[in-house]
C-alpha cells in the first residue's frame, strides 16, 4: 500500500494542542510533561534523546533548517531553550547533563516558534504579538503587534530572510521586514473562517495559507508584485470528489437488474451508476471528520533530478537549455495538505490532485504482516516533512482524544507519474540506462520502452508519412470545361475562326492581323535619361532570384529573425478605432508575414488593416449576423471569416466580394444555368445546422476546416480570381467535403489546428468539458481527455510560433485552454497532462481570447475588468496588467515577427503594444 503506518509513539499529553516538530530526518514531541524527546525516523526503535530543561509544560517545538548544526528550540511558559542536538548527543556518550542556550524567561504562553532561514533568529508567537529572538544568546531583538487575534503561525520567507508572515485568527495575514523594522503588507479579512495553517514554497518565494473551511490561498511574495494571490484551492470540494469517486461501481455489469442500452448523446443519457441512497444509508454512510487543512507542506525536488539525459550530441537549436521547454517540463513539486479527515497530494503548478487518502480507510502497518491495519477517525494536528531521498514522506498523526502520536510513511508523488516525465526527455531509440535507478527497480525495462514508444507516437509534428487512404491525399482539381456550342446556336458568323477561338478574341475587322498605327512603339531617337537606382535597397532589389521577390512569406525583403530575449510588449504604442460607433470585437488575427491585421466585428463585417496600425481598414461586407472568428491562409492572401448566419467566406485582398462562401455542408457543384450561382440547399446536400463558430486553413492552406453544432467538417477548394465587371456577384470557386465527424457534446467550443507546418493533429472540445485529438491521417480520435475544465473550454492555442522564430520539436507539443469561470491551462499533447496553471484575471462568462507569444515565453488573454494580462509562461504568474480599455477585452493576439501585441475590446478599440526596445 501506498501509506504504512510505521510505528506509534506514546506522549505524556495530549499532542494535538502543543506544536510537535519533524523535517524528514528527526520527529521530536514531549516525553515527559517538561522534556522533550528526538527520535531519528531512521532508527525509531531505538531509545530517543531526552532533553530536559523546563520546570513548566512544554507548549511548543521547533526544529532549525540547517542541517549542520541541527538545532532546537523549545519554549515553555518559564523558558524559551535552544539546544544543539550534535552536542546534546556527544554529551550523553560522554555522560556529562546536557544544557541548552536559554534565549527567553517567563515571556508568556508561546505557542508557535520558528527558526529563520539561517537559524539566527527565533519568531516566537505569544498572543497576538511576535517576539523576535536571538537564537545564540538571550536577547530579545524585536516584537510584532497588530492583529487583533491570537497568532495561529509565523514563518521566515526562505528566499528572502529578513521577510516574516504571520498569520492570525483574524483572518488576515501580515508581511513584516524584521531588518527595517516595519509592516511591508496587511491584507484585509479574506475569509469567513480563521487562517490556522501556513507553509512556505522552497522553491518560488510563495506562501500557501489554509483555513478552517477547508480552503487553501496561494500568495506571491516576489518584490513589487503586491503580494497578490494566486491560487485558491477548494480542499473541501475536493475530498468530496475523491470519496465520491471511490464509491462509484467499476463496471454496470456488476449491478443488479437490466442494463438500458441508448444511442442518444451522452449529455442525453441517465448514468446508470448514480447510486441513490436511502435516508437511513445517508445518515449511516456520512460520517464526516471535517475539512479544516491543520498542515501544509511543499515538497521539494533533488538536484538535477529531472536532467536525465545528455543532450550535446543535438544541434543547438534543439536542446533544451535555449528554450523555456526544459522550465515548463521540469517535474513539479507536491503541495501537500493535512485536514481532519484525509491526506491530499496536490501537484503545485496545476493544482491537479494526485493522491488522496481518507485517513477513516484501513492503514496497513509495516510489522511484515498484511492483515493488521489501524484506522485514525480525525485527526487533531498534522505534521509533514519529506524524507532525505525525497520520495517519501513522514506524516505525524494526532489524535484529539489520545496521547498517541502515530508515524505514518507515504509515498510522495506516483512511479508512473514520474516515469512519464522522464520520458519525455528521451528518446526511443536510447537505451533504458538513463532512467533513474529508482525507475529501473520499480518497473520492468521492456515496459518503459513500450510506454516510451507510445508516448513518443502522439505528437504535433508528424513523423510518419501519410497512408494511402489518408483524408490528407484528397485534392480538387478543378477543370474548365470548352465551349461545345453549334455556330446556329451562337447565332452569328465567324470568318475565318481558328478552332477554340471566340468572338470577344477577334479583331475588329475580322482580319487575321492590324497593322500598327505606331502610338505605342517606342521613338527612334534616344532621349536622356537620368540614373536614378542609386539607393542600396533598389540595388539590393534588383540582385534578388526571382523567387525572393514573390509574396511568398518566406521571400520577404524585410524578413529578420524574431527577438527571443525580449520583454514584454507592455508600452503603448497605438490606439485606433475600428468604426465610428462603438462597435465589439470578436476576434483579432495577424497574417503570418505581419502585414496585415483581420478584425471580426460584430456589425456582420470584417475588416482588415495594414501594418504599421494606422489609417482606415478595408471591410469585407458579406455576412447577415456577427462575426465570429478570423483567421488568414499561411501565404496571407486568403482571409476566411465565420458568422452566425450559418455561412463561411474566404475573401481576397483588395477584393470586395467573397471568393468562396459555404454554405451547405456537402458542396457548391449544383449551380444554375448560368454556371456560377449555386441553388437552393437539398436534402443530400443541407445546410449547416448551427452557426458557424470557428473557420481556419488547415495543412499548409490545402484544406479548410469548419465547426457547426457538434460536427467539424474538413473541405478541399478551388479559388477562381477570375474578375467578371458586369456579373461580379458570380463566382466559380468550388469546395467539397473530405470527411467529418462529430463530438458527444451539444456543440463544438473550441478548435485548433496547425497550418504554418504539415501536422495531422486538430484539437477540438465540447460542451462536455472534455478535449479531443484528432489524427486526420487515419481520421480517427487518437486522444480524448475529459474534464479538463469545470465549464467548456472556449479557446484551443497551440504553440505554432511563427516564420521568423524556431522551437525545438518538443515545444509544438504544448497548447493552452481556457475557460470561463476557469482559469488557463498550459498543456503537453504527449502525456495527457496539465503542466501549468495561471490564475488573476477575470473571466467569468465572456469567452476572453488568449495567445502565445511567437518565443514562447510569454501568454496574453483578455479580461473582464478591462485590462489585458501577460503572464510569464514559466512562472505561473502574470508580469503585465495592462488597463487602457473601457470595455471587456474580448481577444488578443502577438505579432509574428516584433514583439508587440494587440487587444480588442468590446467598445471597438484597438491597442497596439510594444516591448521597451522597439517603443
Amino acid at each position: 500500500m501506498e501509506l504504512r503506518h510505521i510505528q506509534s509513539v506514546r506522549a505524556a499529553f495530549n499532542p494535538a494542542y502543543t506544536q510537535l516538530a519533524t523535517d524528514g530526518l528527526y520527529l521530536a514531541l514531549p516525553h515527559t510533561r517538561c522534556s522533550v524527546g528526538v527520535w531519528s525516523l531512521q532508527h525509531l526503535a531505538f531509545k530517543p534523546l531526552e532533553l530536559e530543561g523546563h520546570r513548566k509544560i512544554l507548549t511548543s517545538i521547533s526544529l532549525g533548517n540547517r542541517s549542520s548544526p541541527k538545532l532546537l528550540c523549545s519554549a515553555a511558559e518559564d523558558y524559551v531553550i535552544v539546544w544543539n542536538l550534535l552536542q546534546a548527543r556527544q554529551m550523553v556518550d560522554k555522560g556529562i547533563q546536557i544544557r541548552g542556550q536559554i534565549i527567553g524567561t517567563t515571556l508568556g504562553h508561546i505557542h508557535y516558534c520558528s527558526f529563520s532561514p539561517d537559524d539566527t533568529l527565533v519568531a516566537a508567537c505569544c498572543g497576538a504579538d511576535v517576539l523576535i529572538l536571538d537564537a545564540t544568546k538571550e536577547r530579545q531583538v524585536a516584537t510584532v503587534e497588530g492583529h487583533t487575534s491570537k497568532l495561529t503561525s509565523a514563518e521566515f520567507c526562505p528566499h528572502y530572510s529578513a521577510t516574516l508572515v504571520t498569520i492570525s485568527e483574524d483572518r488576515t495575514f501580515k508581511v513584516w521586514n524584521i531588518e527595517d523594522f516595519t509592516l511591508i503588507y496587511q491584507s484585509p479579512i479574506l475569509t469567513a473562517s480563521p487562517f490556522i495553517s501556513m507553509a512556505m514554497n522552497l522553491t518560488q518565494p510563495q506562501v500557501a495559507i489554509g483555513t478552517a473551511d477547508g480552503q487553501v490561498r496561494v500568495f506571491d511574495l516576489t518584490d513589487g508584485q503586491g503580494f497578490r494571490q494566486l491560487h485558491q484551492i477548494d480542499v473541501a470540494k475536493l475530498m468530496r470528489k475523491q470519496k465520491s469517486s471511490q464509491q462509484i461501481p467499476s463496471s454496470p455489469s456488476s449491478s443488479s437488474g437490466p442494463v438500458t442500452i441508448s444511442s442518444k448523446p451522452t449529455w442525453k443519457r441517465v448514468d446508470q451508476n448514480e447510486i441513490v441512497p436511502t435516508g437511513d444509508q445517508d445518515v449511516e454512510d456520512e460520517a464526516e471528520a471535517g475539512c479544516s487543512v491543520l498542515s501544509l507542506y511543499f515538497t521539494f525536488l533533488p538536484q538535477g533530478g529531472a536532467e536525465v539525459n545528455d543532450h550535446s550530441s543535438k544541434p543547438a537549436f534543439l536542446q533544451h537549455n535555449s528554450t523555456v521547454v526544459k522550465d515548463l517540463l521540469r517535474s513539479s513539486p507536491m503541495l501537500v495538505v493535512g485536514t481532519t479527515g484525509a491526506l491530499v497530494q496536490i501537484n503545485a503548478k496545476t493544482l491537479d490532485v494526485c493522491k488522496f487518502w481518507d485517513l477513516q480507510d484501513p492503514i496497513q502497518v509495516d510489522n511484515g504482516l498484511d492483515t493488521d491495519t489501524v484506522s485514525i477517525n480525525a485527526a487533531g494536528a498534522v505534521y509533514i516533512s519529506q524524507s532525505a531521498n525525497a520520495q517519501k514522506l513522514w506524516c505525524i498523526v494526532c489524535g484529539h482524544f489520545q496521547n498517541t502520536v502515530h508515524i505514518l510513511e507515504w509515498c510522495h508523488g506516483s512511479a508512473v507519474d514520474e516515469i512519464t516525465s522522464d520520458l519525455n526527455n528521451i528518446e526511443v531509440g536510447e537505451q533504458s540506462s538513463n532512467l533513474p535507478s529508482w525507475a529501473m527497480n520499480s518497473v520492468d525495462n521492456s515496459d518503459l520502452l513500450t510506454q516510451a514508444q507510445k508516448a513518443d507516437e502522439l505528437t504535433v509534428l508528424s513523423n510518419v508519412a501519410l497512408a494511402d487512404n489518408s483524408p490528407l491525399r484528397s485534392e480538387l482539381v478543378f477543370k474548365v470545361k470548352e465551349d461545345t456550342r453549334t455556330k446556329k446556336q451562337k447565332g452569328y458568323l465567324t470568318p475565318n475562326k481558328k478552332p477554340g477561338q471566340r468572338i470577344e478574341d477577334q479583331p475588329l475587322t475580322f482580319k487575321n492581323s492590324v497593322r500598327s498605327s505606331g502610338y505605342t512603339a517606342s521613338p527612334r531617337n534616344t532621349m536622356f535619361k537620368p540614373r536614378t537606382d542609386f539607393s542600396s535597397s533598389a540595388s539590393g532589389a534588383k540582385r534578388l532570384p526571382k523567387s525572393a521577390s514573390s509574396g511568398s512569406v518566406v521571400g520577404k525583403v524585410n524578413q529578420k529573425q524574431y527577438p527571443t530575449d525580449c520583454s514584454a510588449p507592455s508600452v503603448l504604442q497605438t490606439k485606433l478605432n475600428v468604426a465610428e460607433r462603438p462597435t465589439p470585437i470578436h476576434s483579432v488575427r495577424f497574417s503570418d508575414d505581419g502585414q496585415c491585421l483581420a478584425c471580426g466585428l460584430a456589425n456582420k463585417s470584417a475588416q482588415m488593416f495594414s501594418m504599421p496600425l494606422t489609417g482606415k481598414g478595408s471591410s469585407f461586407v458579406g455576412h447577415d449576423h456577427t462575426v465570429s472568428c478570423v483567421n488568414w491562409s499561411h501565404d496571407g492572401n486568403w482571409l476566411i471569416s465565420s458568422s452566425d448566419d450559418r455561412t463561411a467566406c474566404v475573401w481576397g485582398k483588395g477584393r470586395s466580394e467573397p471568393l468562396l462562401t459555404f454554405t451547405t455542408t456537402v458542396n457548391n457543384f449544383s449551380v444554375d444555368k448560368e454556371g456560377a450561382q449555386p441553388q437552393k440547399p437539398t436534402k443530400d446536400n443541407p445546410p449547416f445546422p448551427r452557426e458557424v463558430k470557428f473557420g481556419r486553413f488547415y495543412y499548409m492552406d490545402k484544406f479548410i476546416l469548419l465547426t457547426s453544432g457538434s460536427t467539424v467538417y474538413m473541405y478541399k477548394y478551388h479559388l477562381d480570381l477570375t474578375k467578371q465587371d458586369i456579373k461580379r456577384y458570380l463566382s466559380k470557386s468550388r469546395y467539397k467535403l473530405v470527411t467529418s465527424f462529430s463530438l458527444e457534446a451539444q456543440q463544438i467550443t473550441a478548435l485548433s489546428a496547425v497550418n504554418g507546418f504539415y501536422s495531422y493533429l486538430v484539437l477540438c472540445a465540447g460542451t462536455n468539458k472534455s478535449l479531443e485529438v484528432r489524427d486526420m491521417n487515419v481520421d480517427k480520435t487518437v486522444r480524448t481527455m475529459t474534464d479538463v475544465h469545470t465549464k467548456p473550454a472556449h479557446v484551443i492555442c497551440q504553440n505554432e510560433g511563427s516564420t521568423f522564430t524556431s522551437h525545438p520539436p518538443d515545444a509544438y507539443d504544448l497548447f493552452v485552454t481556457a475557460a470561463a469561470g476557469d482559469c488557463i491551462k498550459l498543456w503537453d499533447i504527449r502525456t495527457n497532462r496539465c503542466v501549468r496553471r495561471y490564475e488573476g484575471h477575470l473571466n467569468r462568462v465572456y469567452p476572453c481570447g488568449v495567445d502565445l507569444s511567437p518565443c514562447g515565453r510569454y501568454l496574453a488573454t483578455g479580461s473582464e475588468d478591462r485590462s489585458t494580462y501577460i503572464y510569464d509562461i514559466r512562472t505561473g504568474t502574470y508580469c503585465h496588467k495592462l488597463t487602457d480599455h473601457t470595455d471587456v477585452v474580448s481577444d488578443v493576439a502577438f505579432h509574428p515577427k516584433y514583439p508587440q501585441l494587440l487587444s480588442c475590446s468590446l467598445a471597438g478599440k484597438l491597442v497596439l503594444y510594444a516591448d521597451k526596445i522597439s517603443s
